[in-house]
């Protein structure tokens, strides 16, 4: 299996960092050049030969609820809301697009929206302003006011030649407050549909993280490498060089009705949903604490004045 993915035609090499060119051509003719095109032709099957790219499978709804327990000494718990989304090039598991999907919801676009919404980076640039502010939101409701968790995290499952993907909400907690935060990060991804949509600040906001992360992550090799990886694939056809030079411009050109309009692309809705709690539970013959040992006081941040303050 693993032998008949190994085939010449399928290789794509990607150079980041400061090289002499010329050796680095010649480096790579002698020691991936001289591999026979055939090398490992033996290996494929009947049906590899036929593959096209896939799609995530579709999940049967309903959403479901599922409760773990894992024996640990320690108590503590965590969470998960998942659901359906597009993959991060902005394709959704039927063949759909981001951009098709807006376009199509929005019937008083104008044709410069039109124009800018058909961009190659429009649902990827969307996408990761919408995680963003997805993320802000959870900060904001369920650590802060709320006060039911110190982390929680919204991501996208980030494919980029599958069809389709998912997000995932991860938010830890005590085991007493589990289903609270739970509960708090659905309400969350409700009320940014409904009561408090997405707003100009909300965008702003989000685009100085991006552009900003984006510009730091320049200076390095290995995001170079990653701009790169895929540039040749037919399978990824939404990326390209246009990946570096209008990324700034594409971003700057987003507005709050393009994200409320992308947040539609997930499924969030309640039966749409797949949640999980998972807590610990002690093992069988665990020794309680001596309650005579003195517990340590919480960690600074945990209390006004922190561990030194009685």
């Amino acid at each position: 299996a693993v032998m008949s993915q190994l085939l010449p035609p399928n290789l794509e090499v990607s150079l980041s960092g400061d090289f002499d060119v010329a050796e680095v051509l010649e480096m790579v003719y002698k020691y991936i050049g001289s591999i026979p095109e055939n090398a490992n032709n033996e290996y494929i099957v009947e049906e590899q030969k036929e593959a096209k790219v896939g799609a995530v499978p579709t999940v049967p709804l309903p959403g479901k609820h599922i409760n773990m327990e894992l024996p640990d000494s320690d108590p503590r718990a965590v969470a998960y809301v998942a659901g359906a989304a597009p993959n991060t090039w902005g394709y959704l598991s039927d063949g759909s697009t981001v951009a098709e999907r807006v376009l199509e919801n929005d019937k008083r676009a104008s044709d410069y929206d039109k124009q800018r919404r058909k961009h190659p980076l429009f649902a990827h640039v969307a996408l990761m302003l919408l995680s963003e502010i997805i993320n802000r939101r959870l900060f904001s409701n369920v650590r802060e006011r709320k006060q039911l968790t110190y982390d929680a995290n919204f991501s996208f499952s980030g494919f980029e030649r599958l069809l389709g993907g998912w997000f995932l909400v991860t938010v830890t907690a005590s085991k007493e407050n589990a289903q609270k935060a739970l509960d708090a990060c659905k309400e969350t991804l409700h009320t940014l549909r409904k009561n408090q949509q997405i707003t100009p600040d909300n965008v702003e906001s989000a685009k100085r993280v991006v552009v900003n992360r984006h510009e730091i992550e320049l200076r390095t090799n290995s995001y170079w490498a990653q701009l790169m990886s895929g540039l040749q694939e037919e399978s990824i056809p939404l990326k390209g060089p246009l990946s570096f030079t209008d990324f700034q411009a594409v971003v700057e050109a987003i507005t709050p009705k393009d994200l409320q309009l992308t947040l539609e692309t997930l499924l969030l809705d309640e039966q749409d949903l797949f949640t999980c709690i998972g807590q610990t539970i002690k093992p069988e013959g665990t020794k309680e604490p001596d309650e005579a040992l003195v517990r340590q006081a919480p960690v600074i941040g945990m209390r006004r004045g922190g561990a030194l303050m009685g």
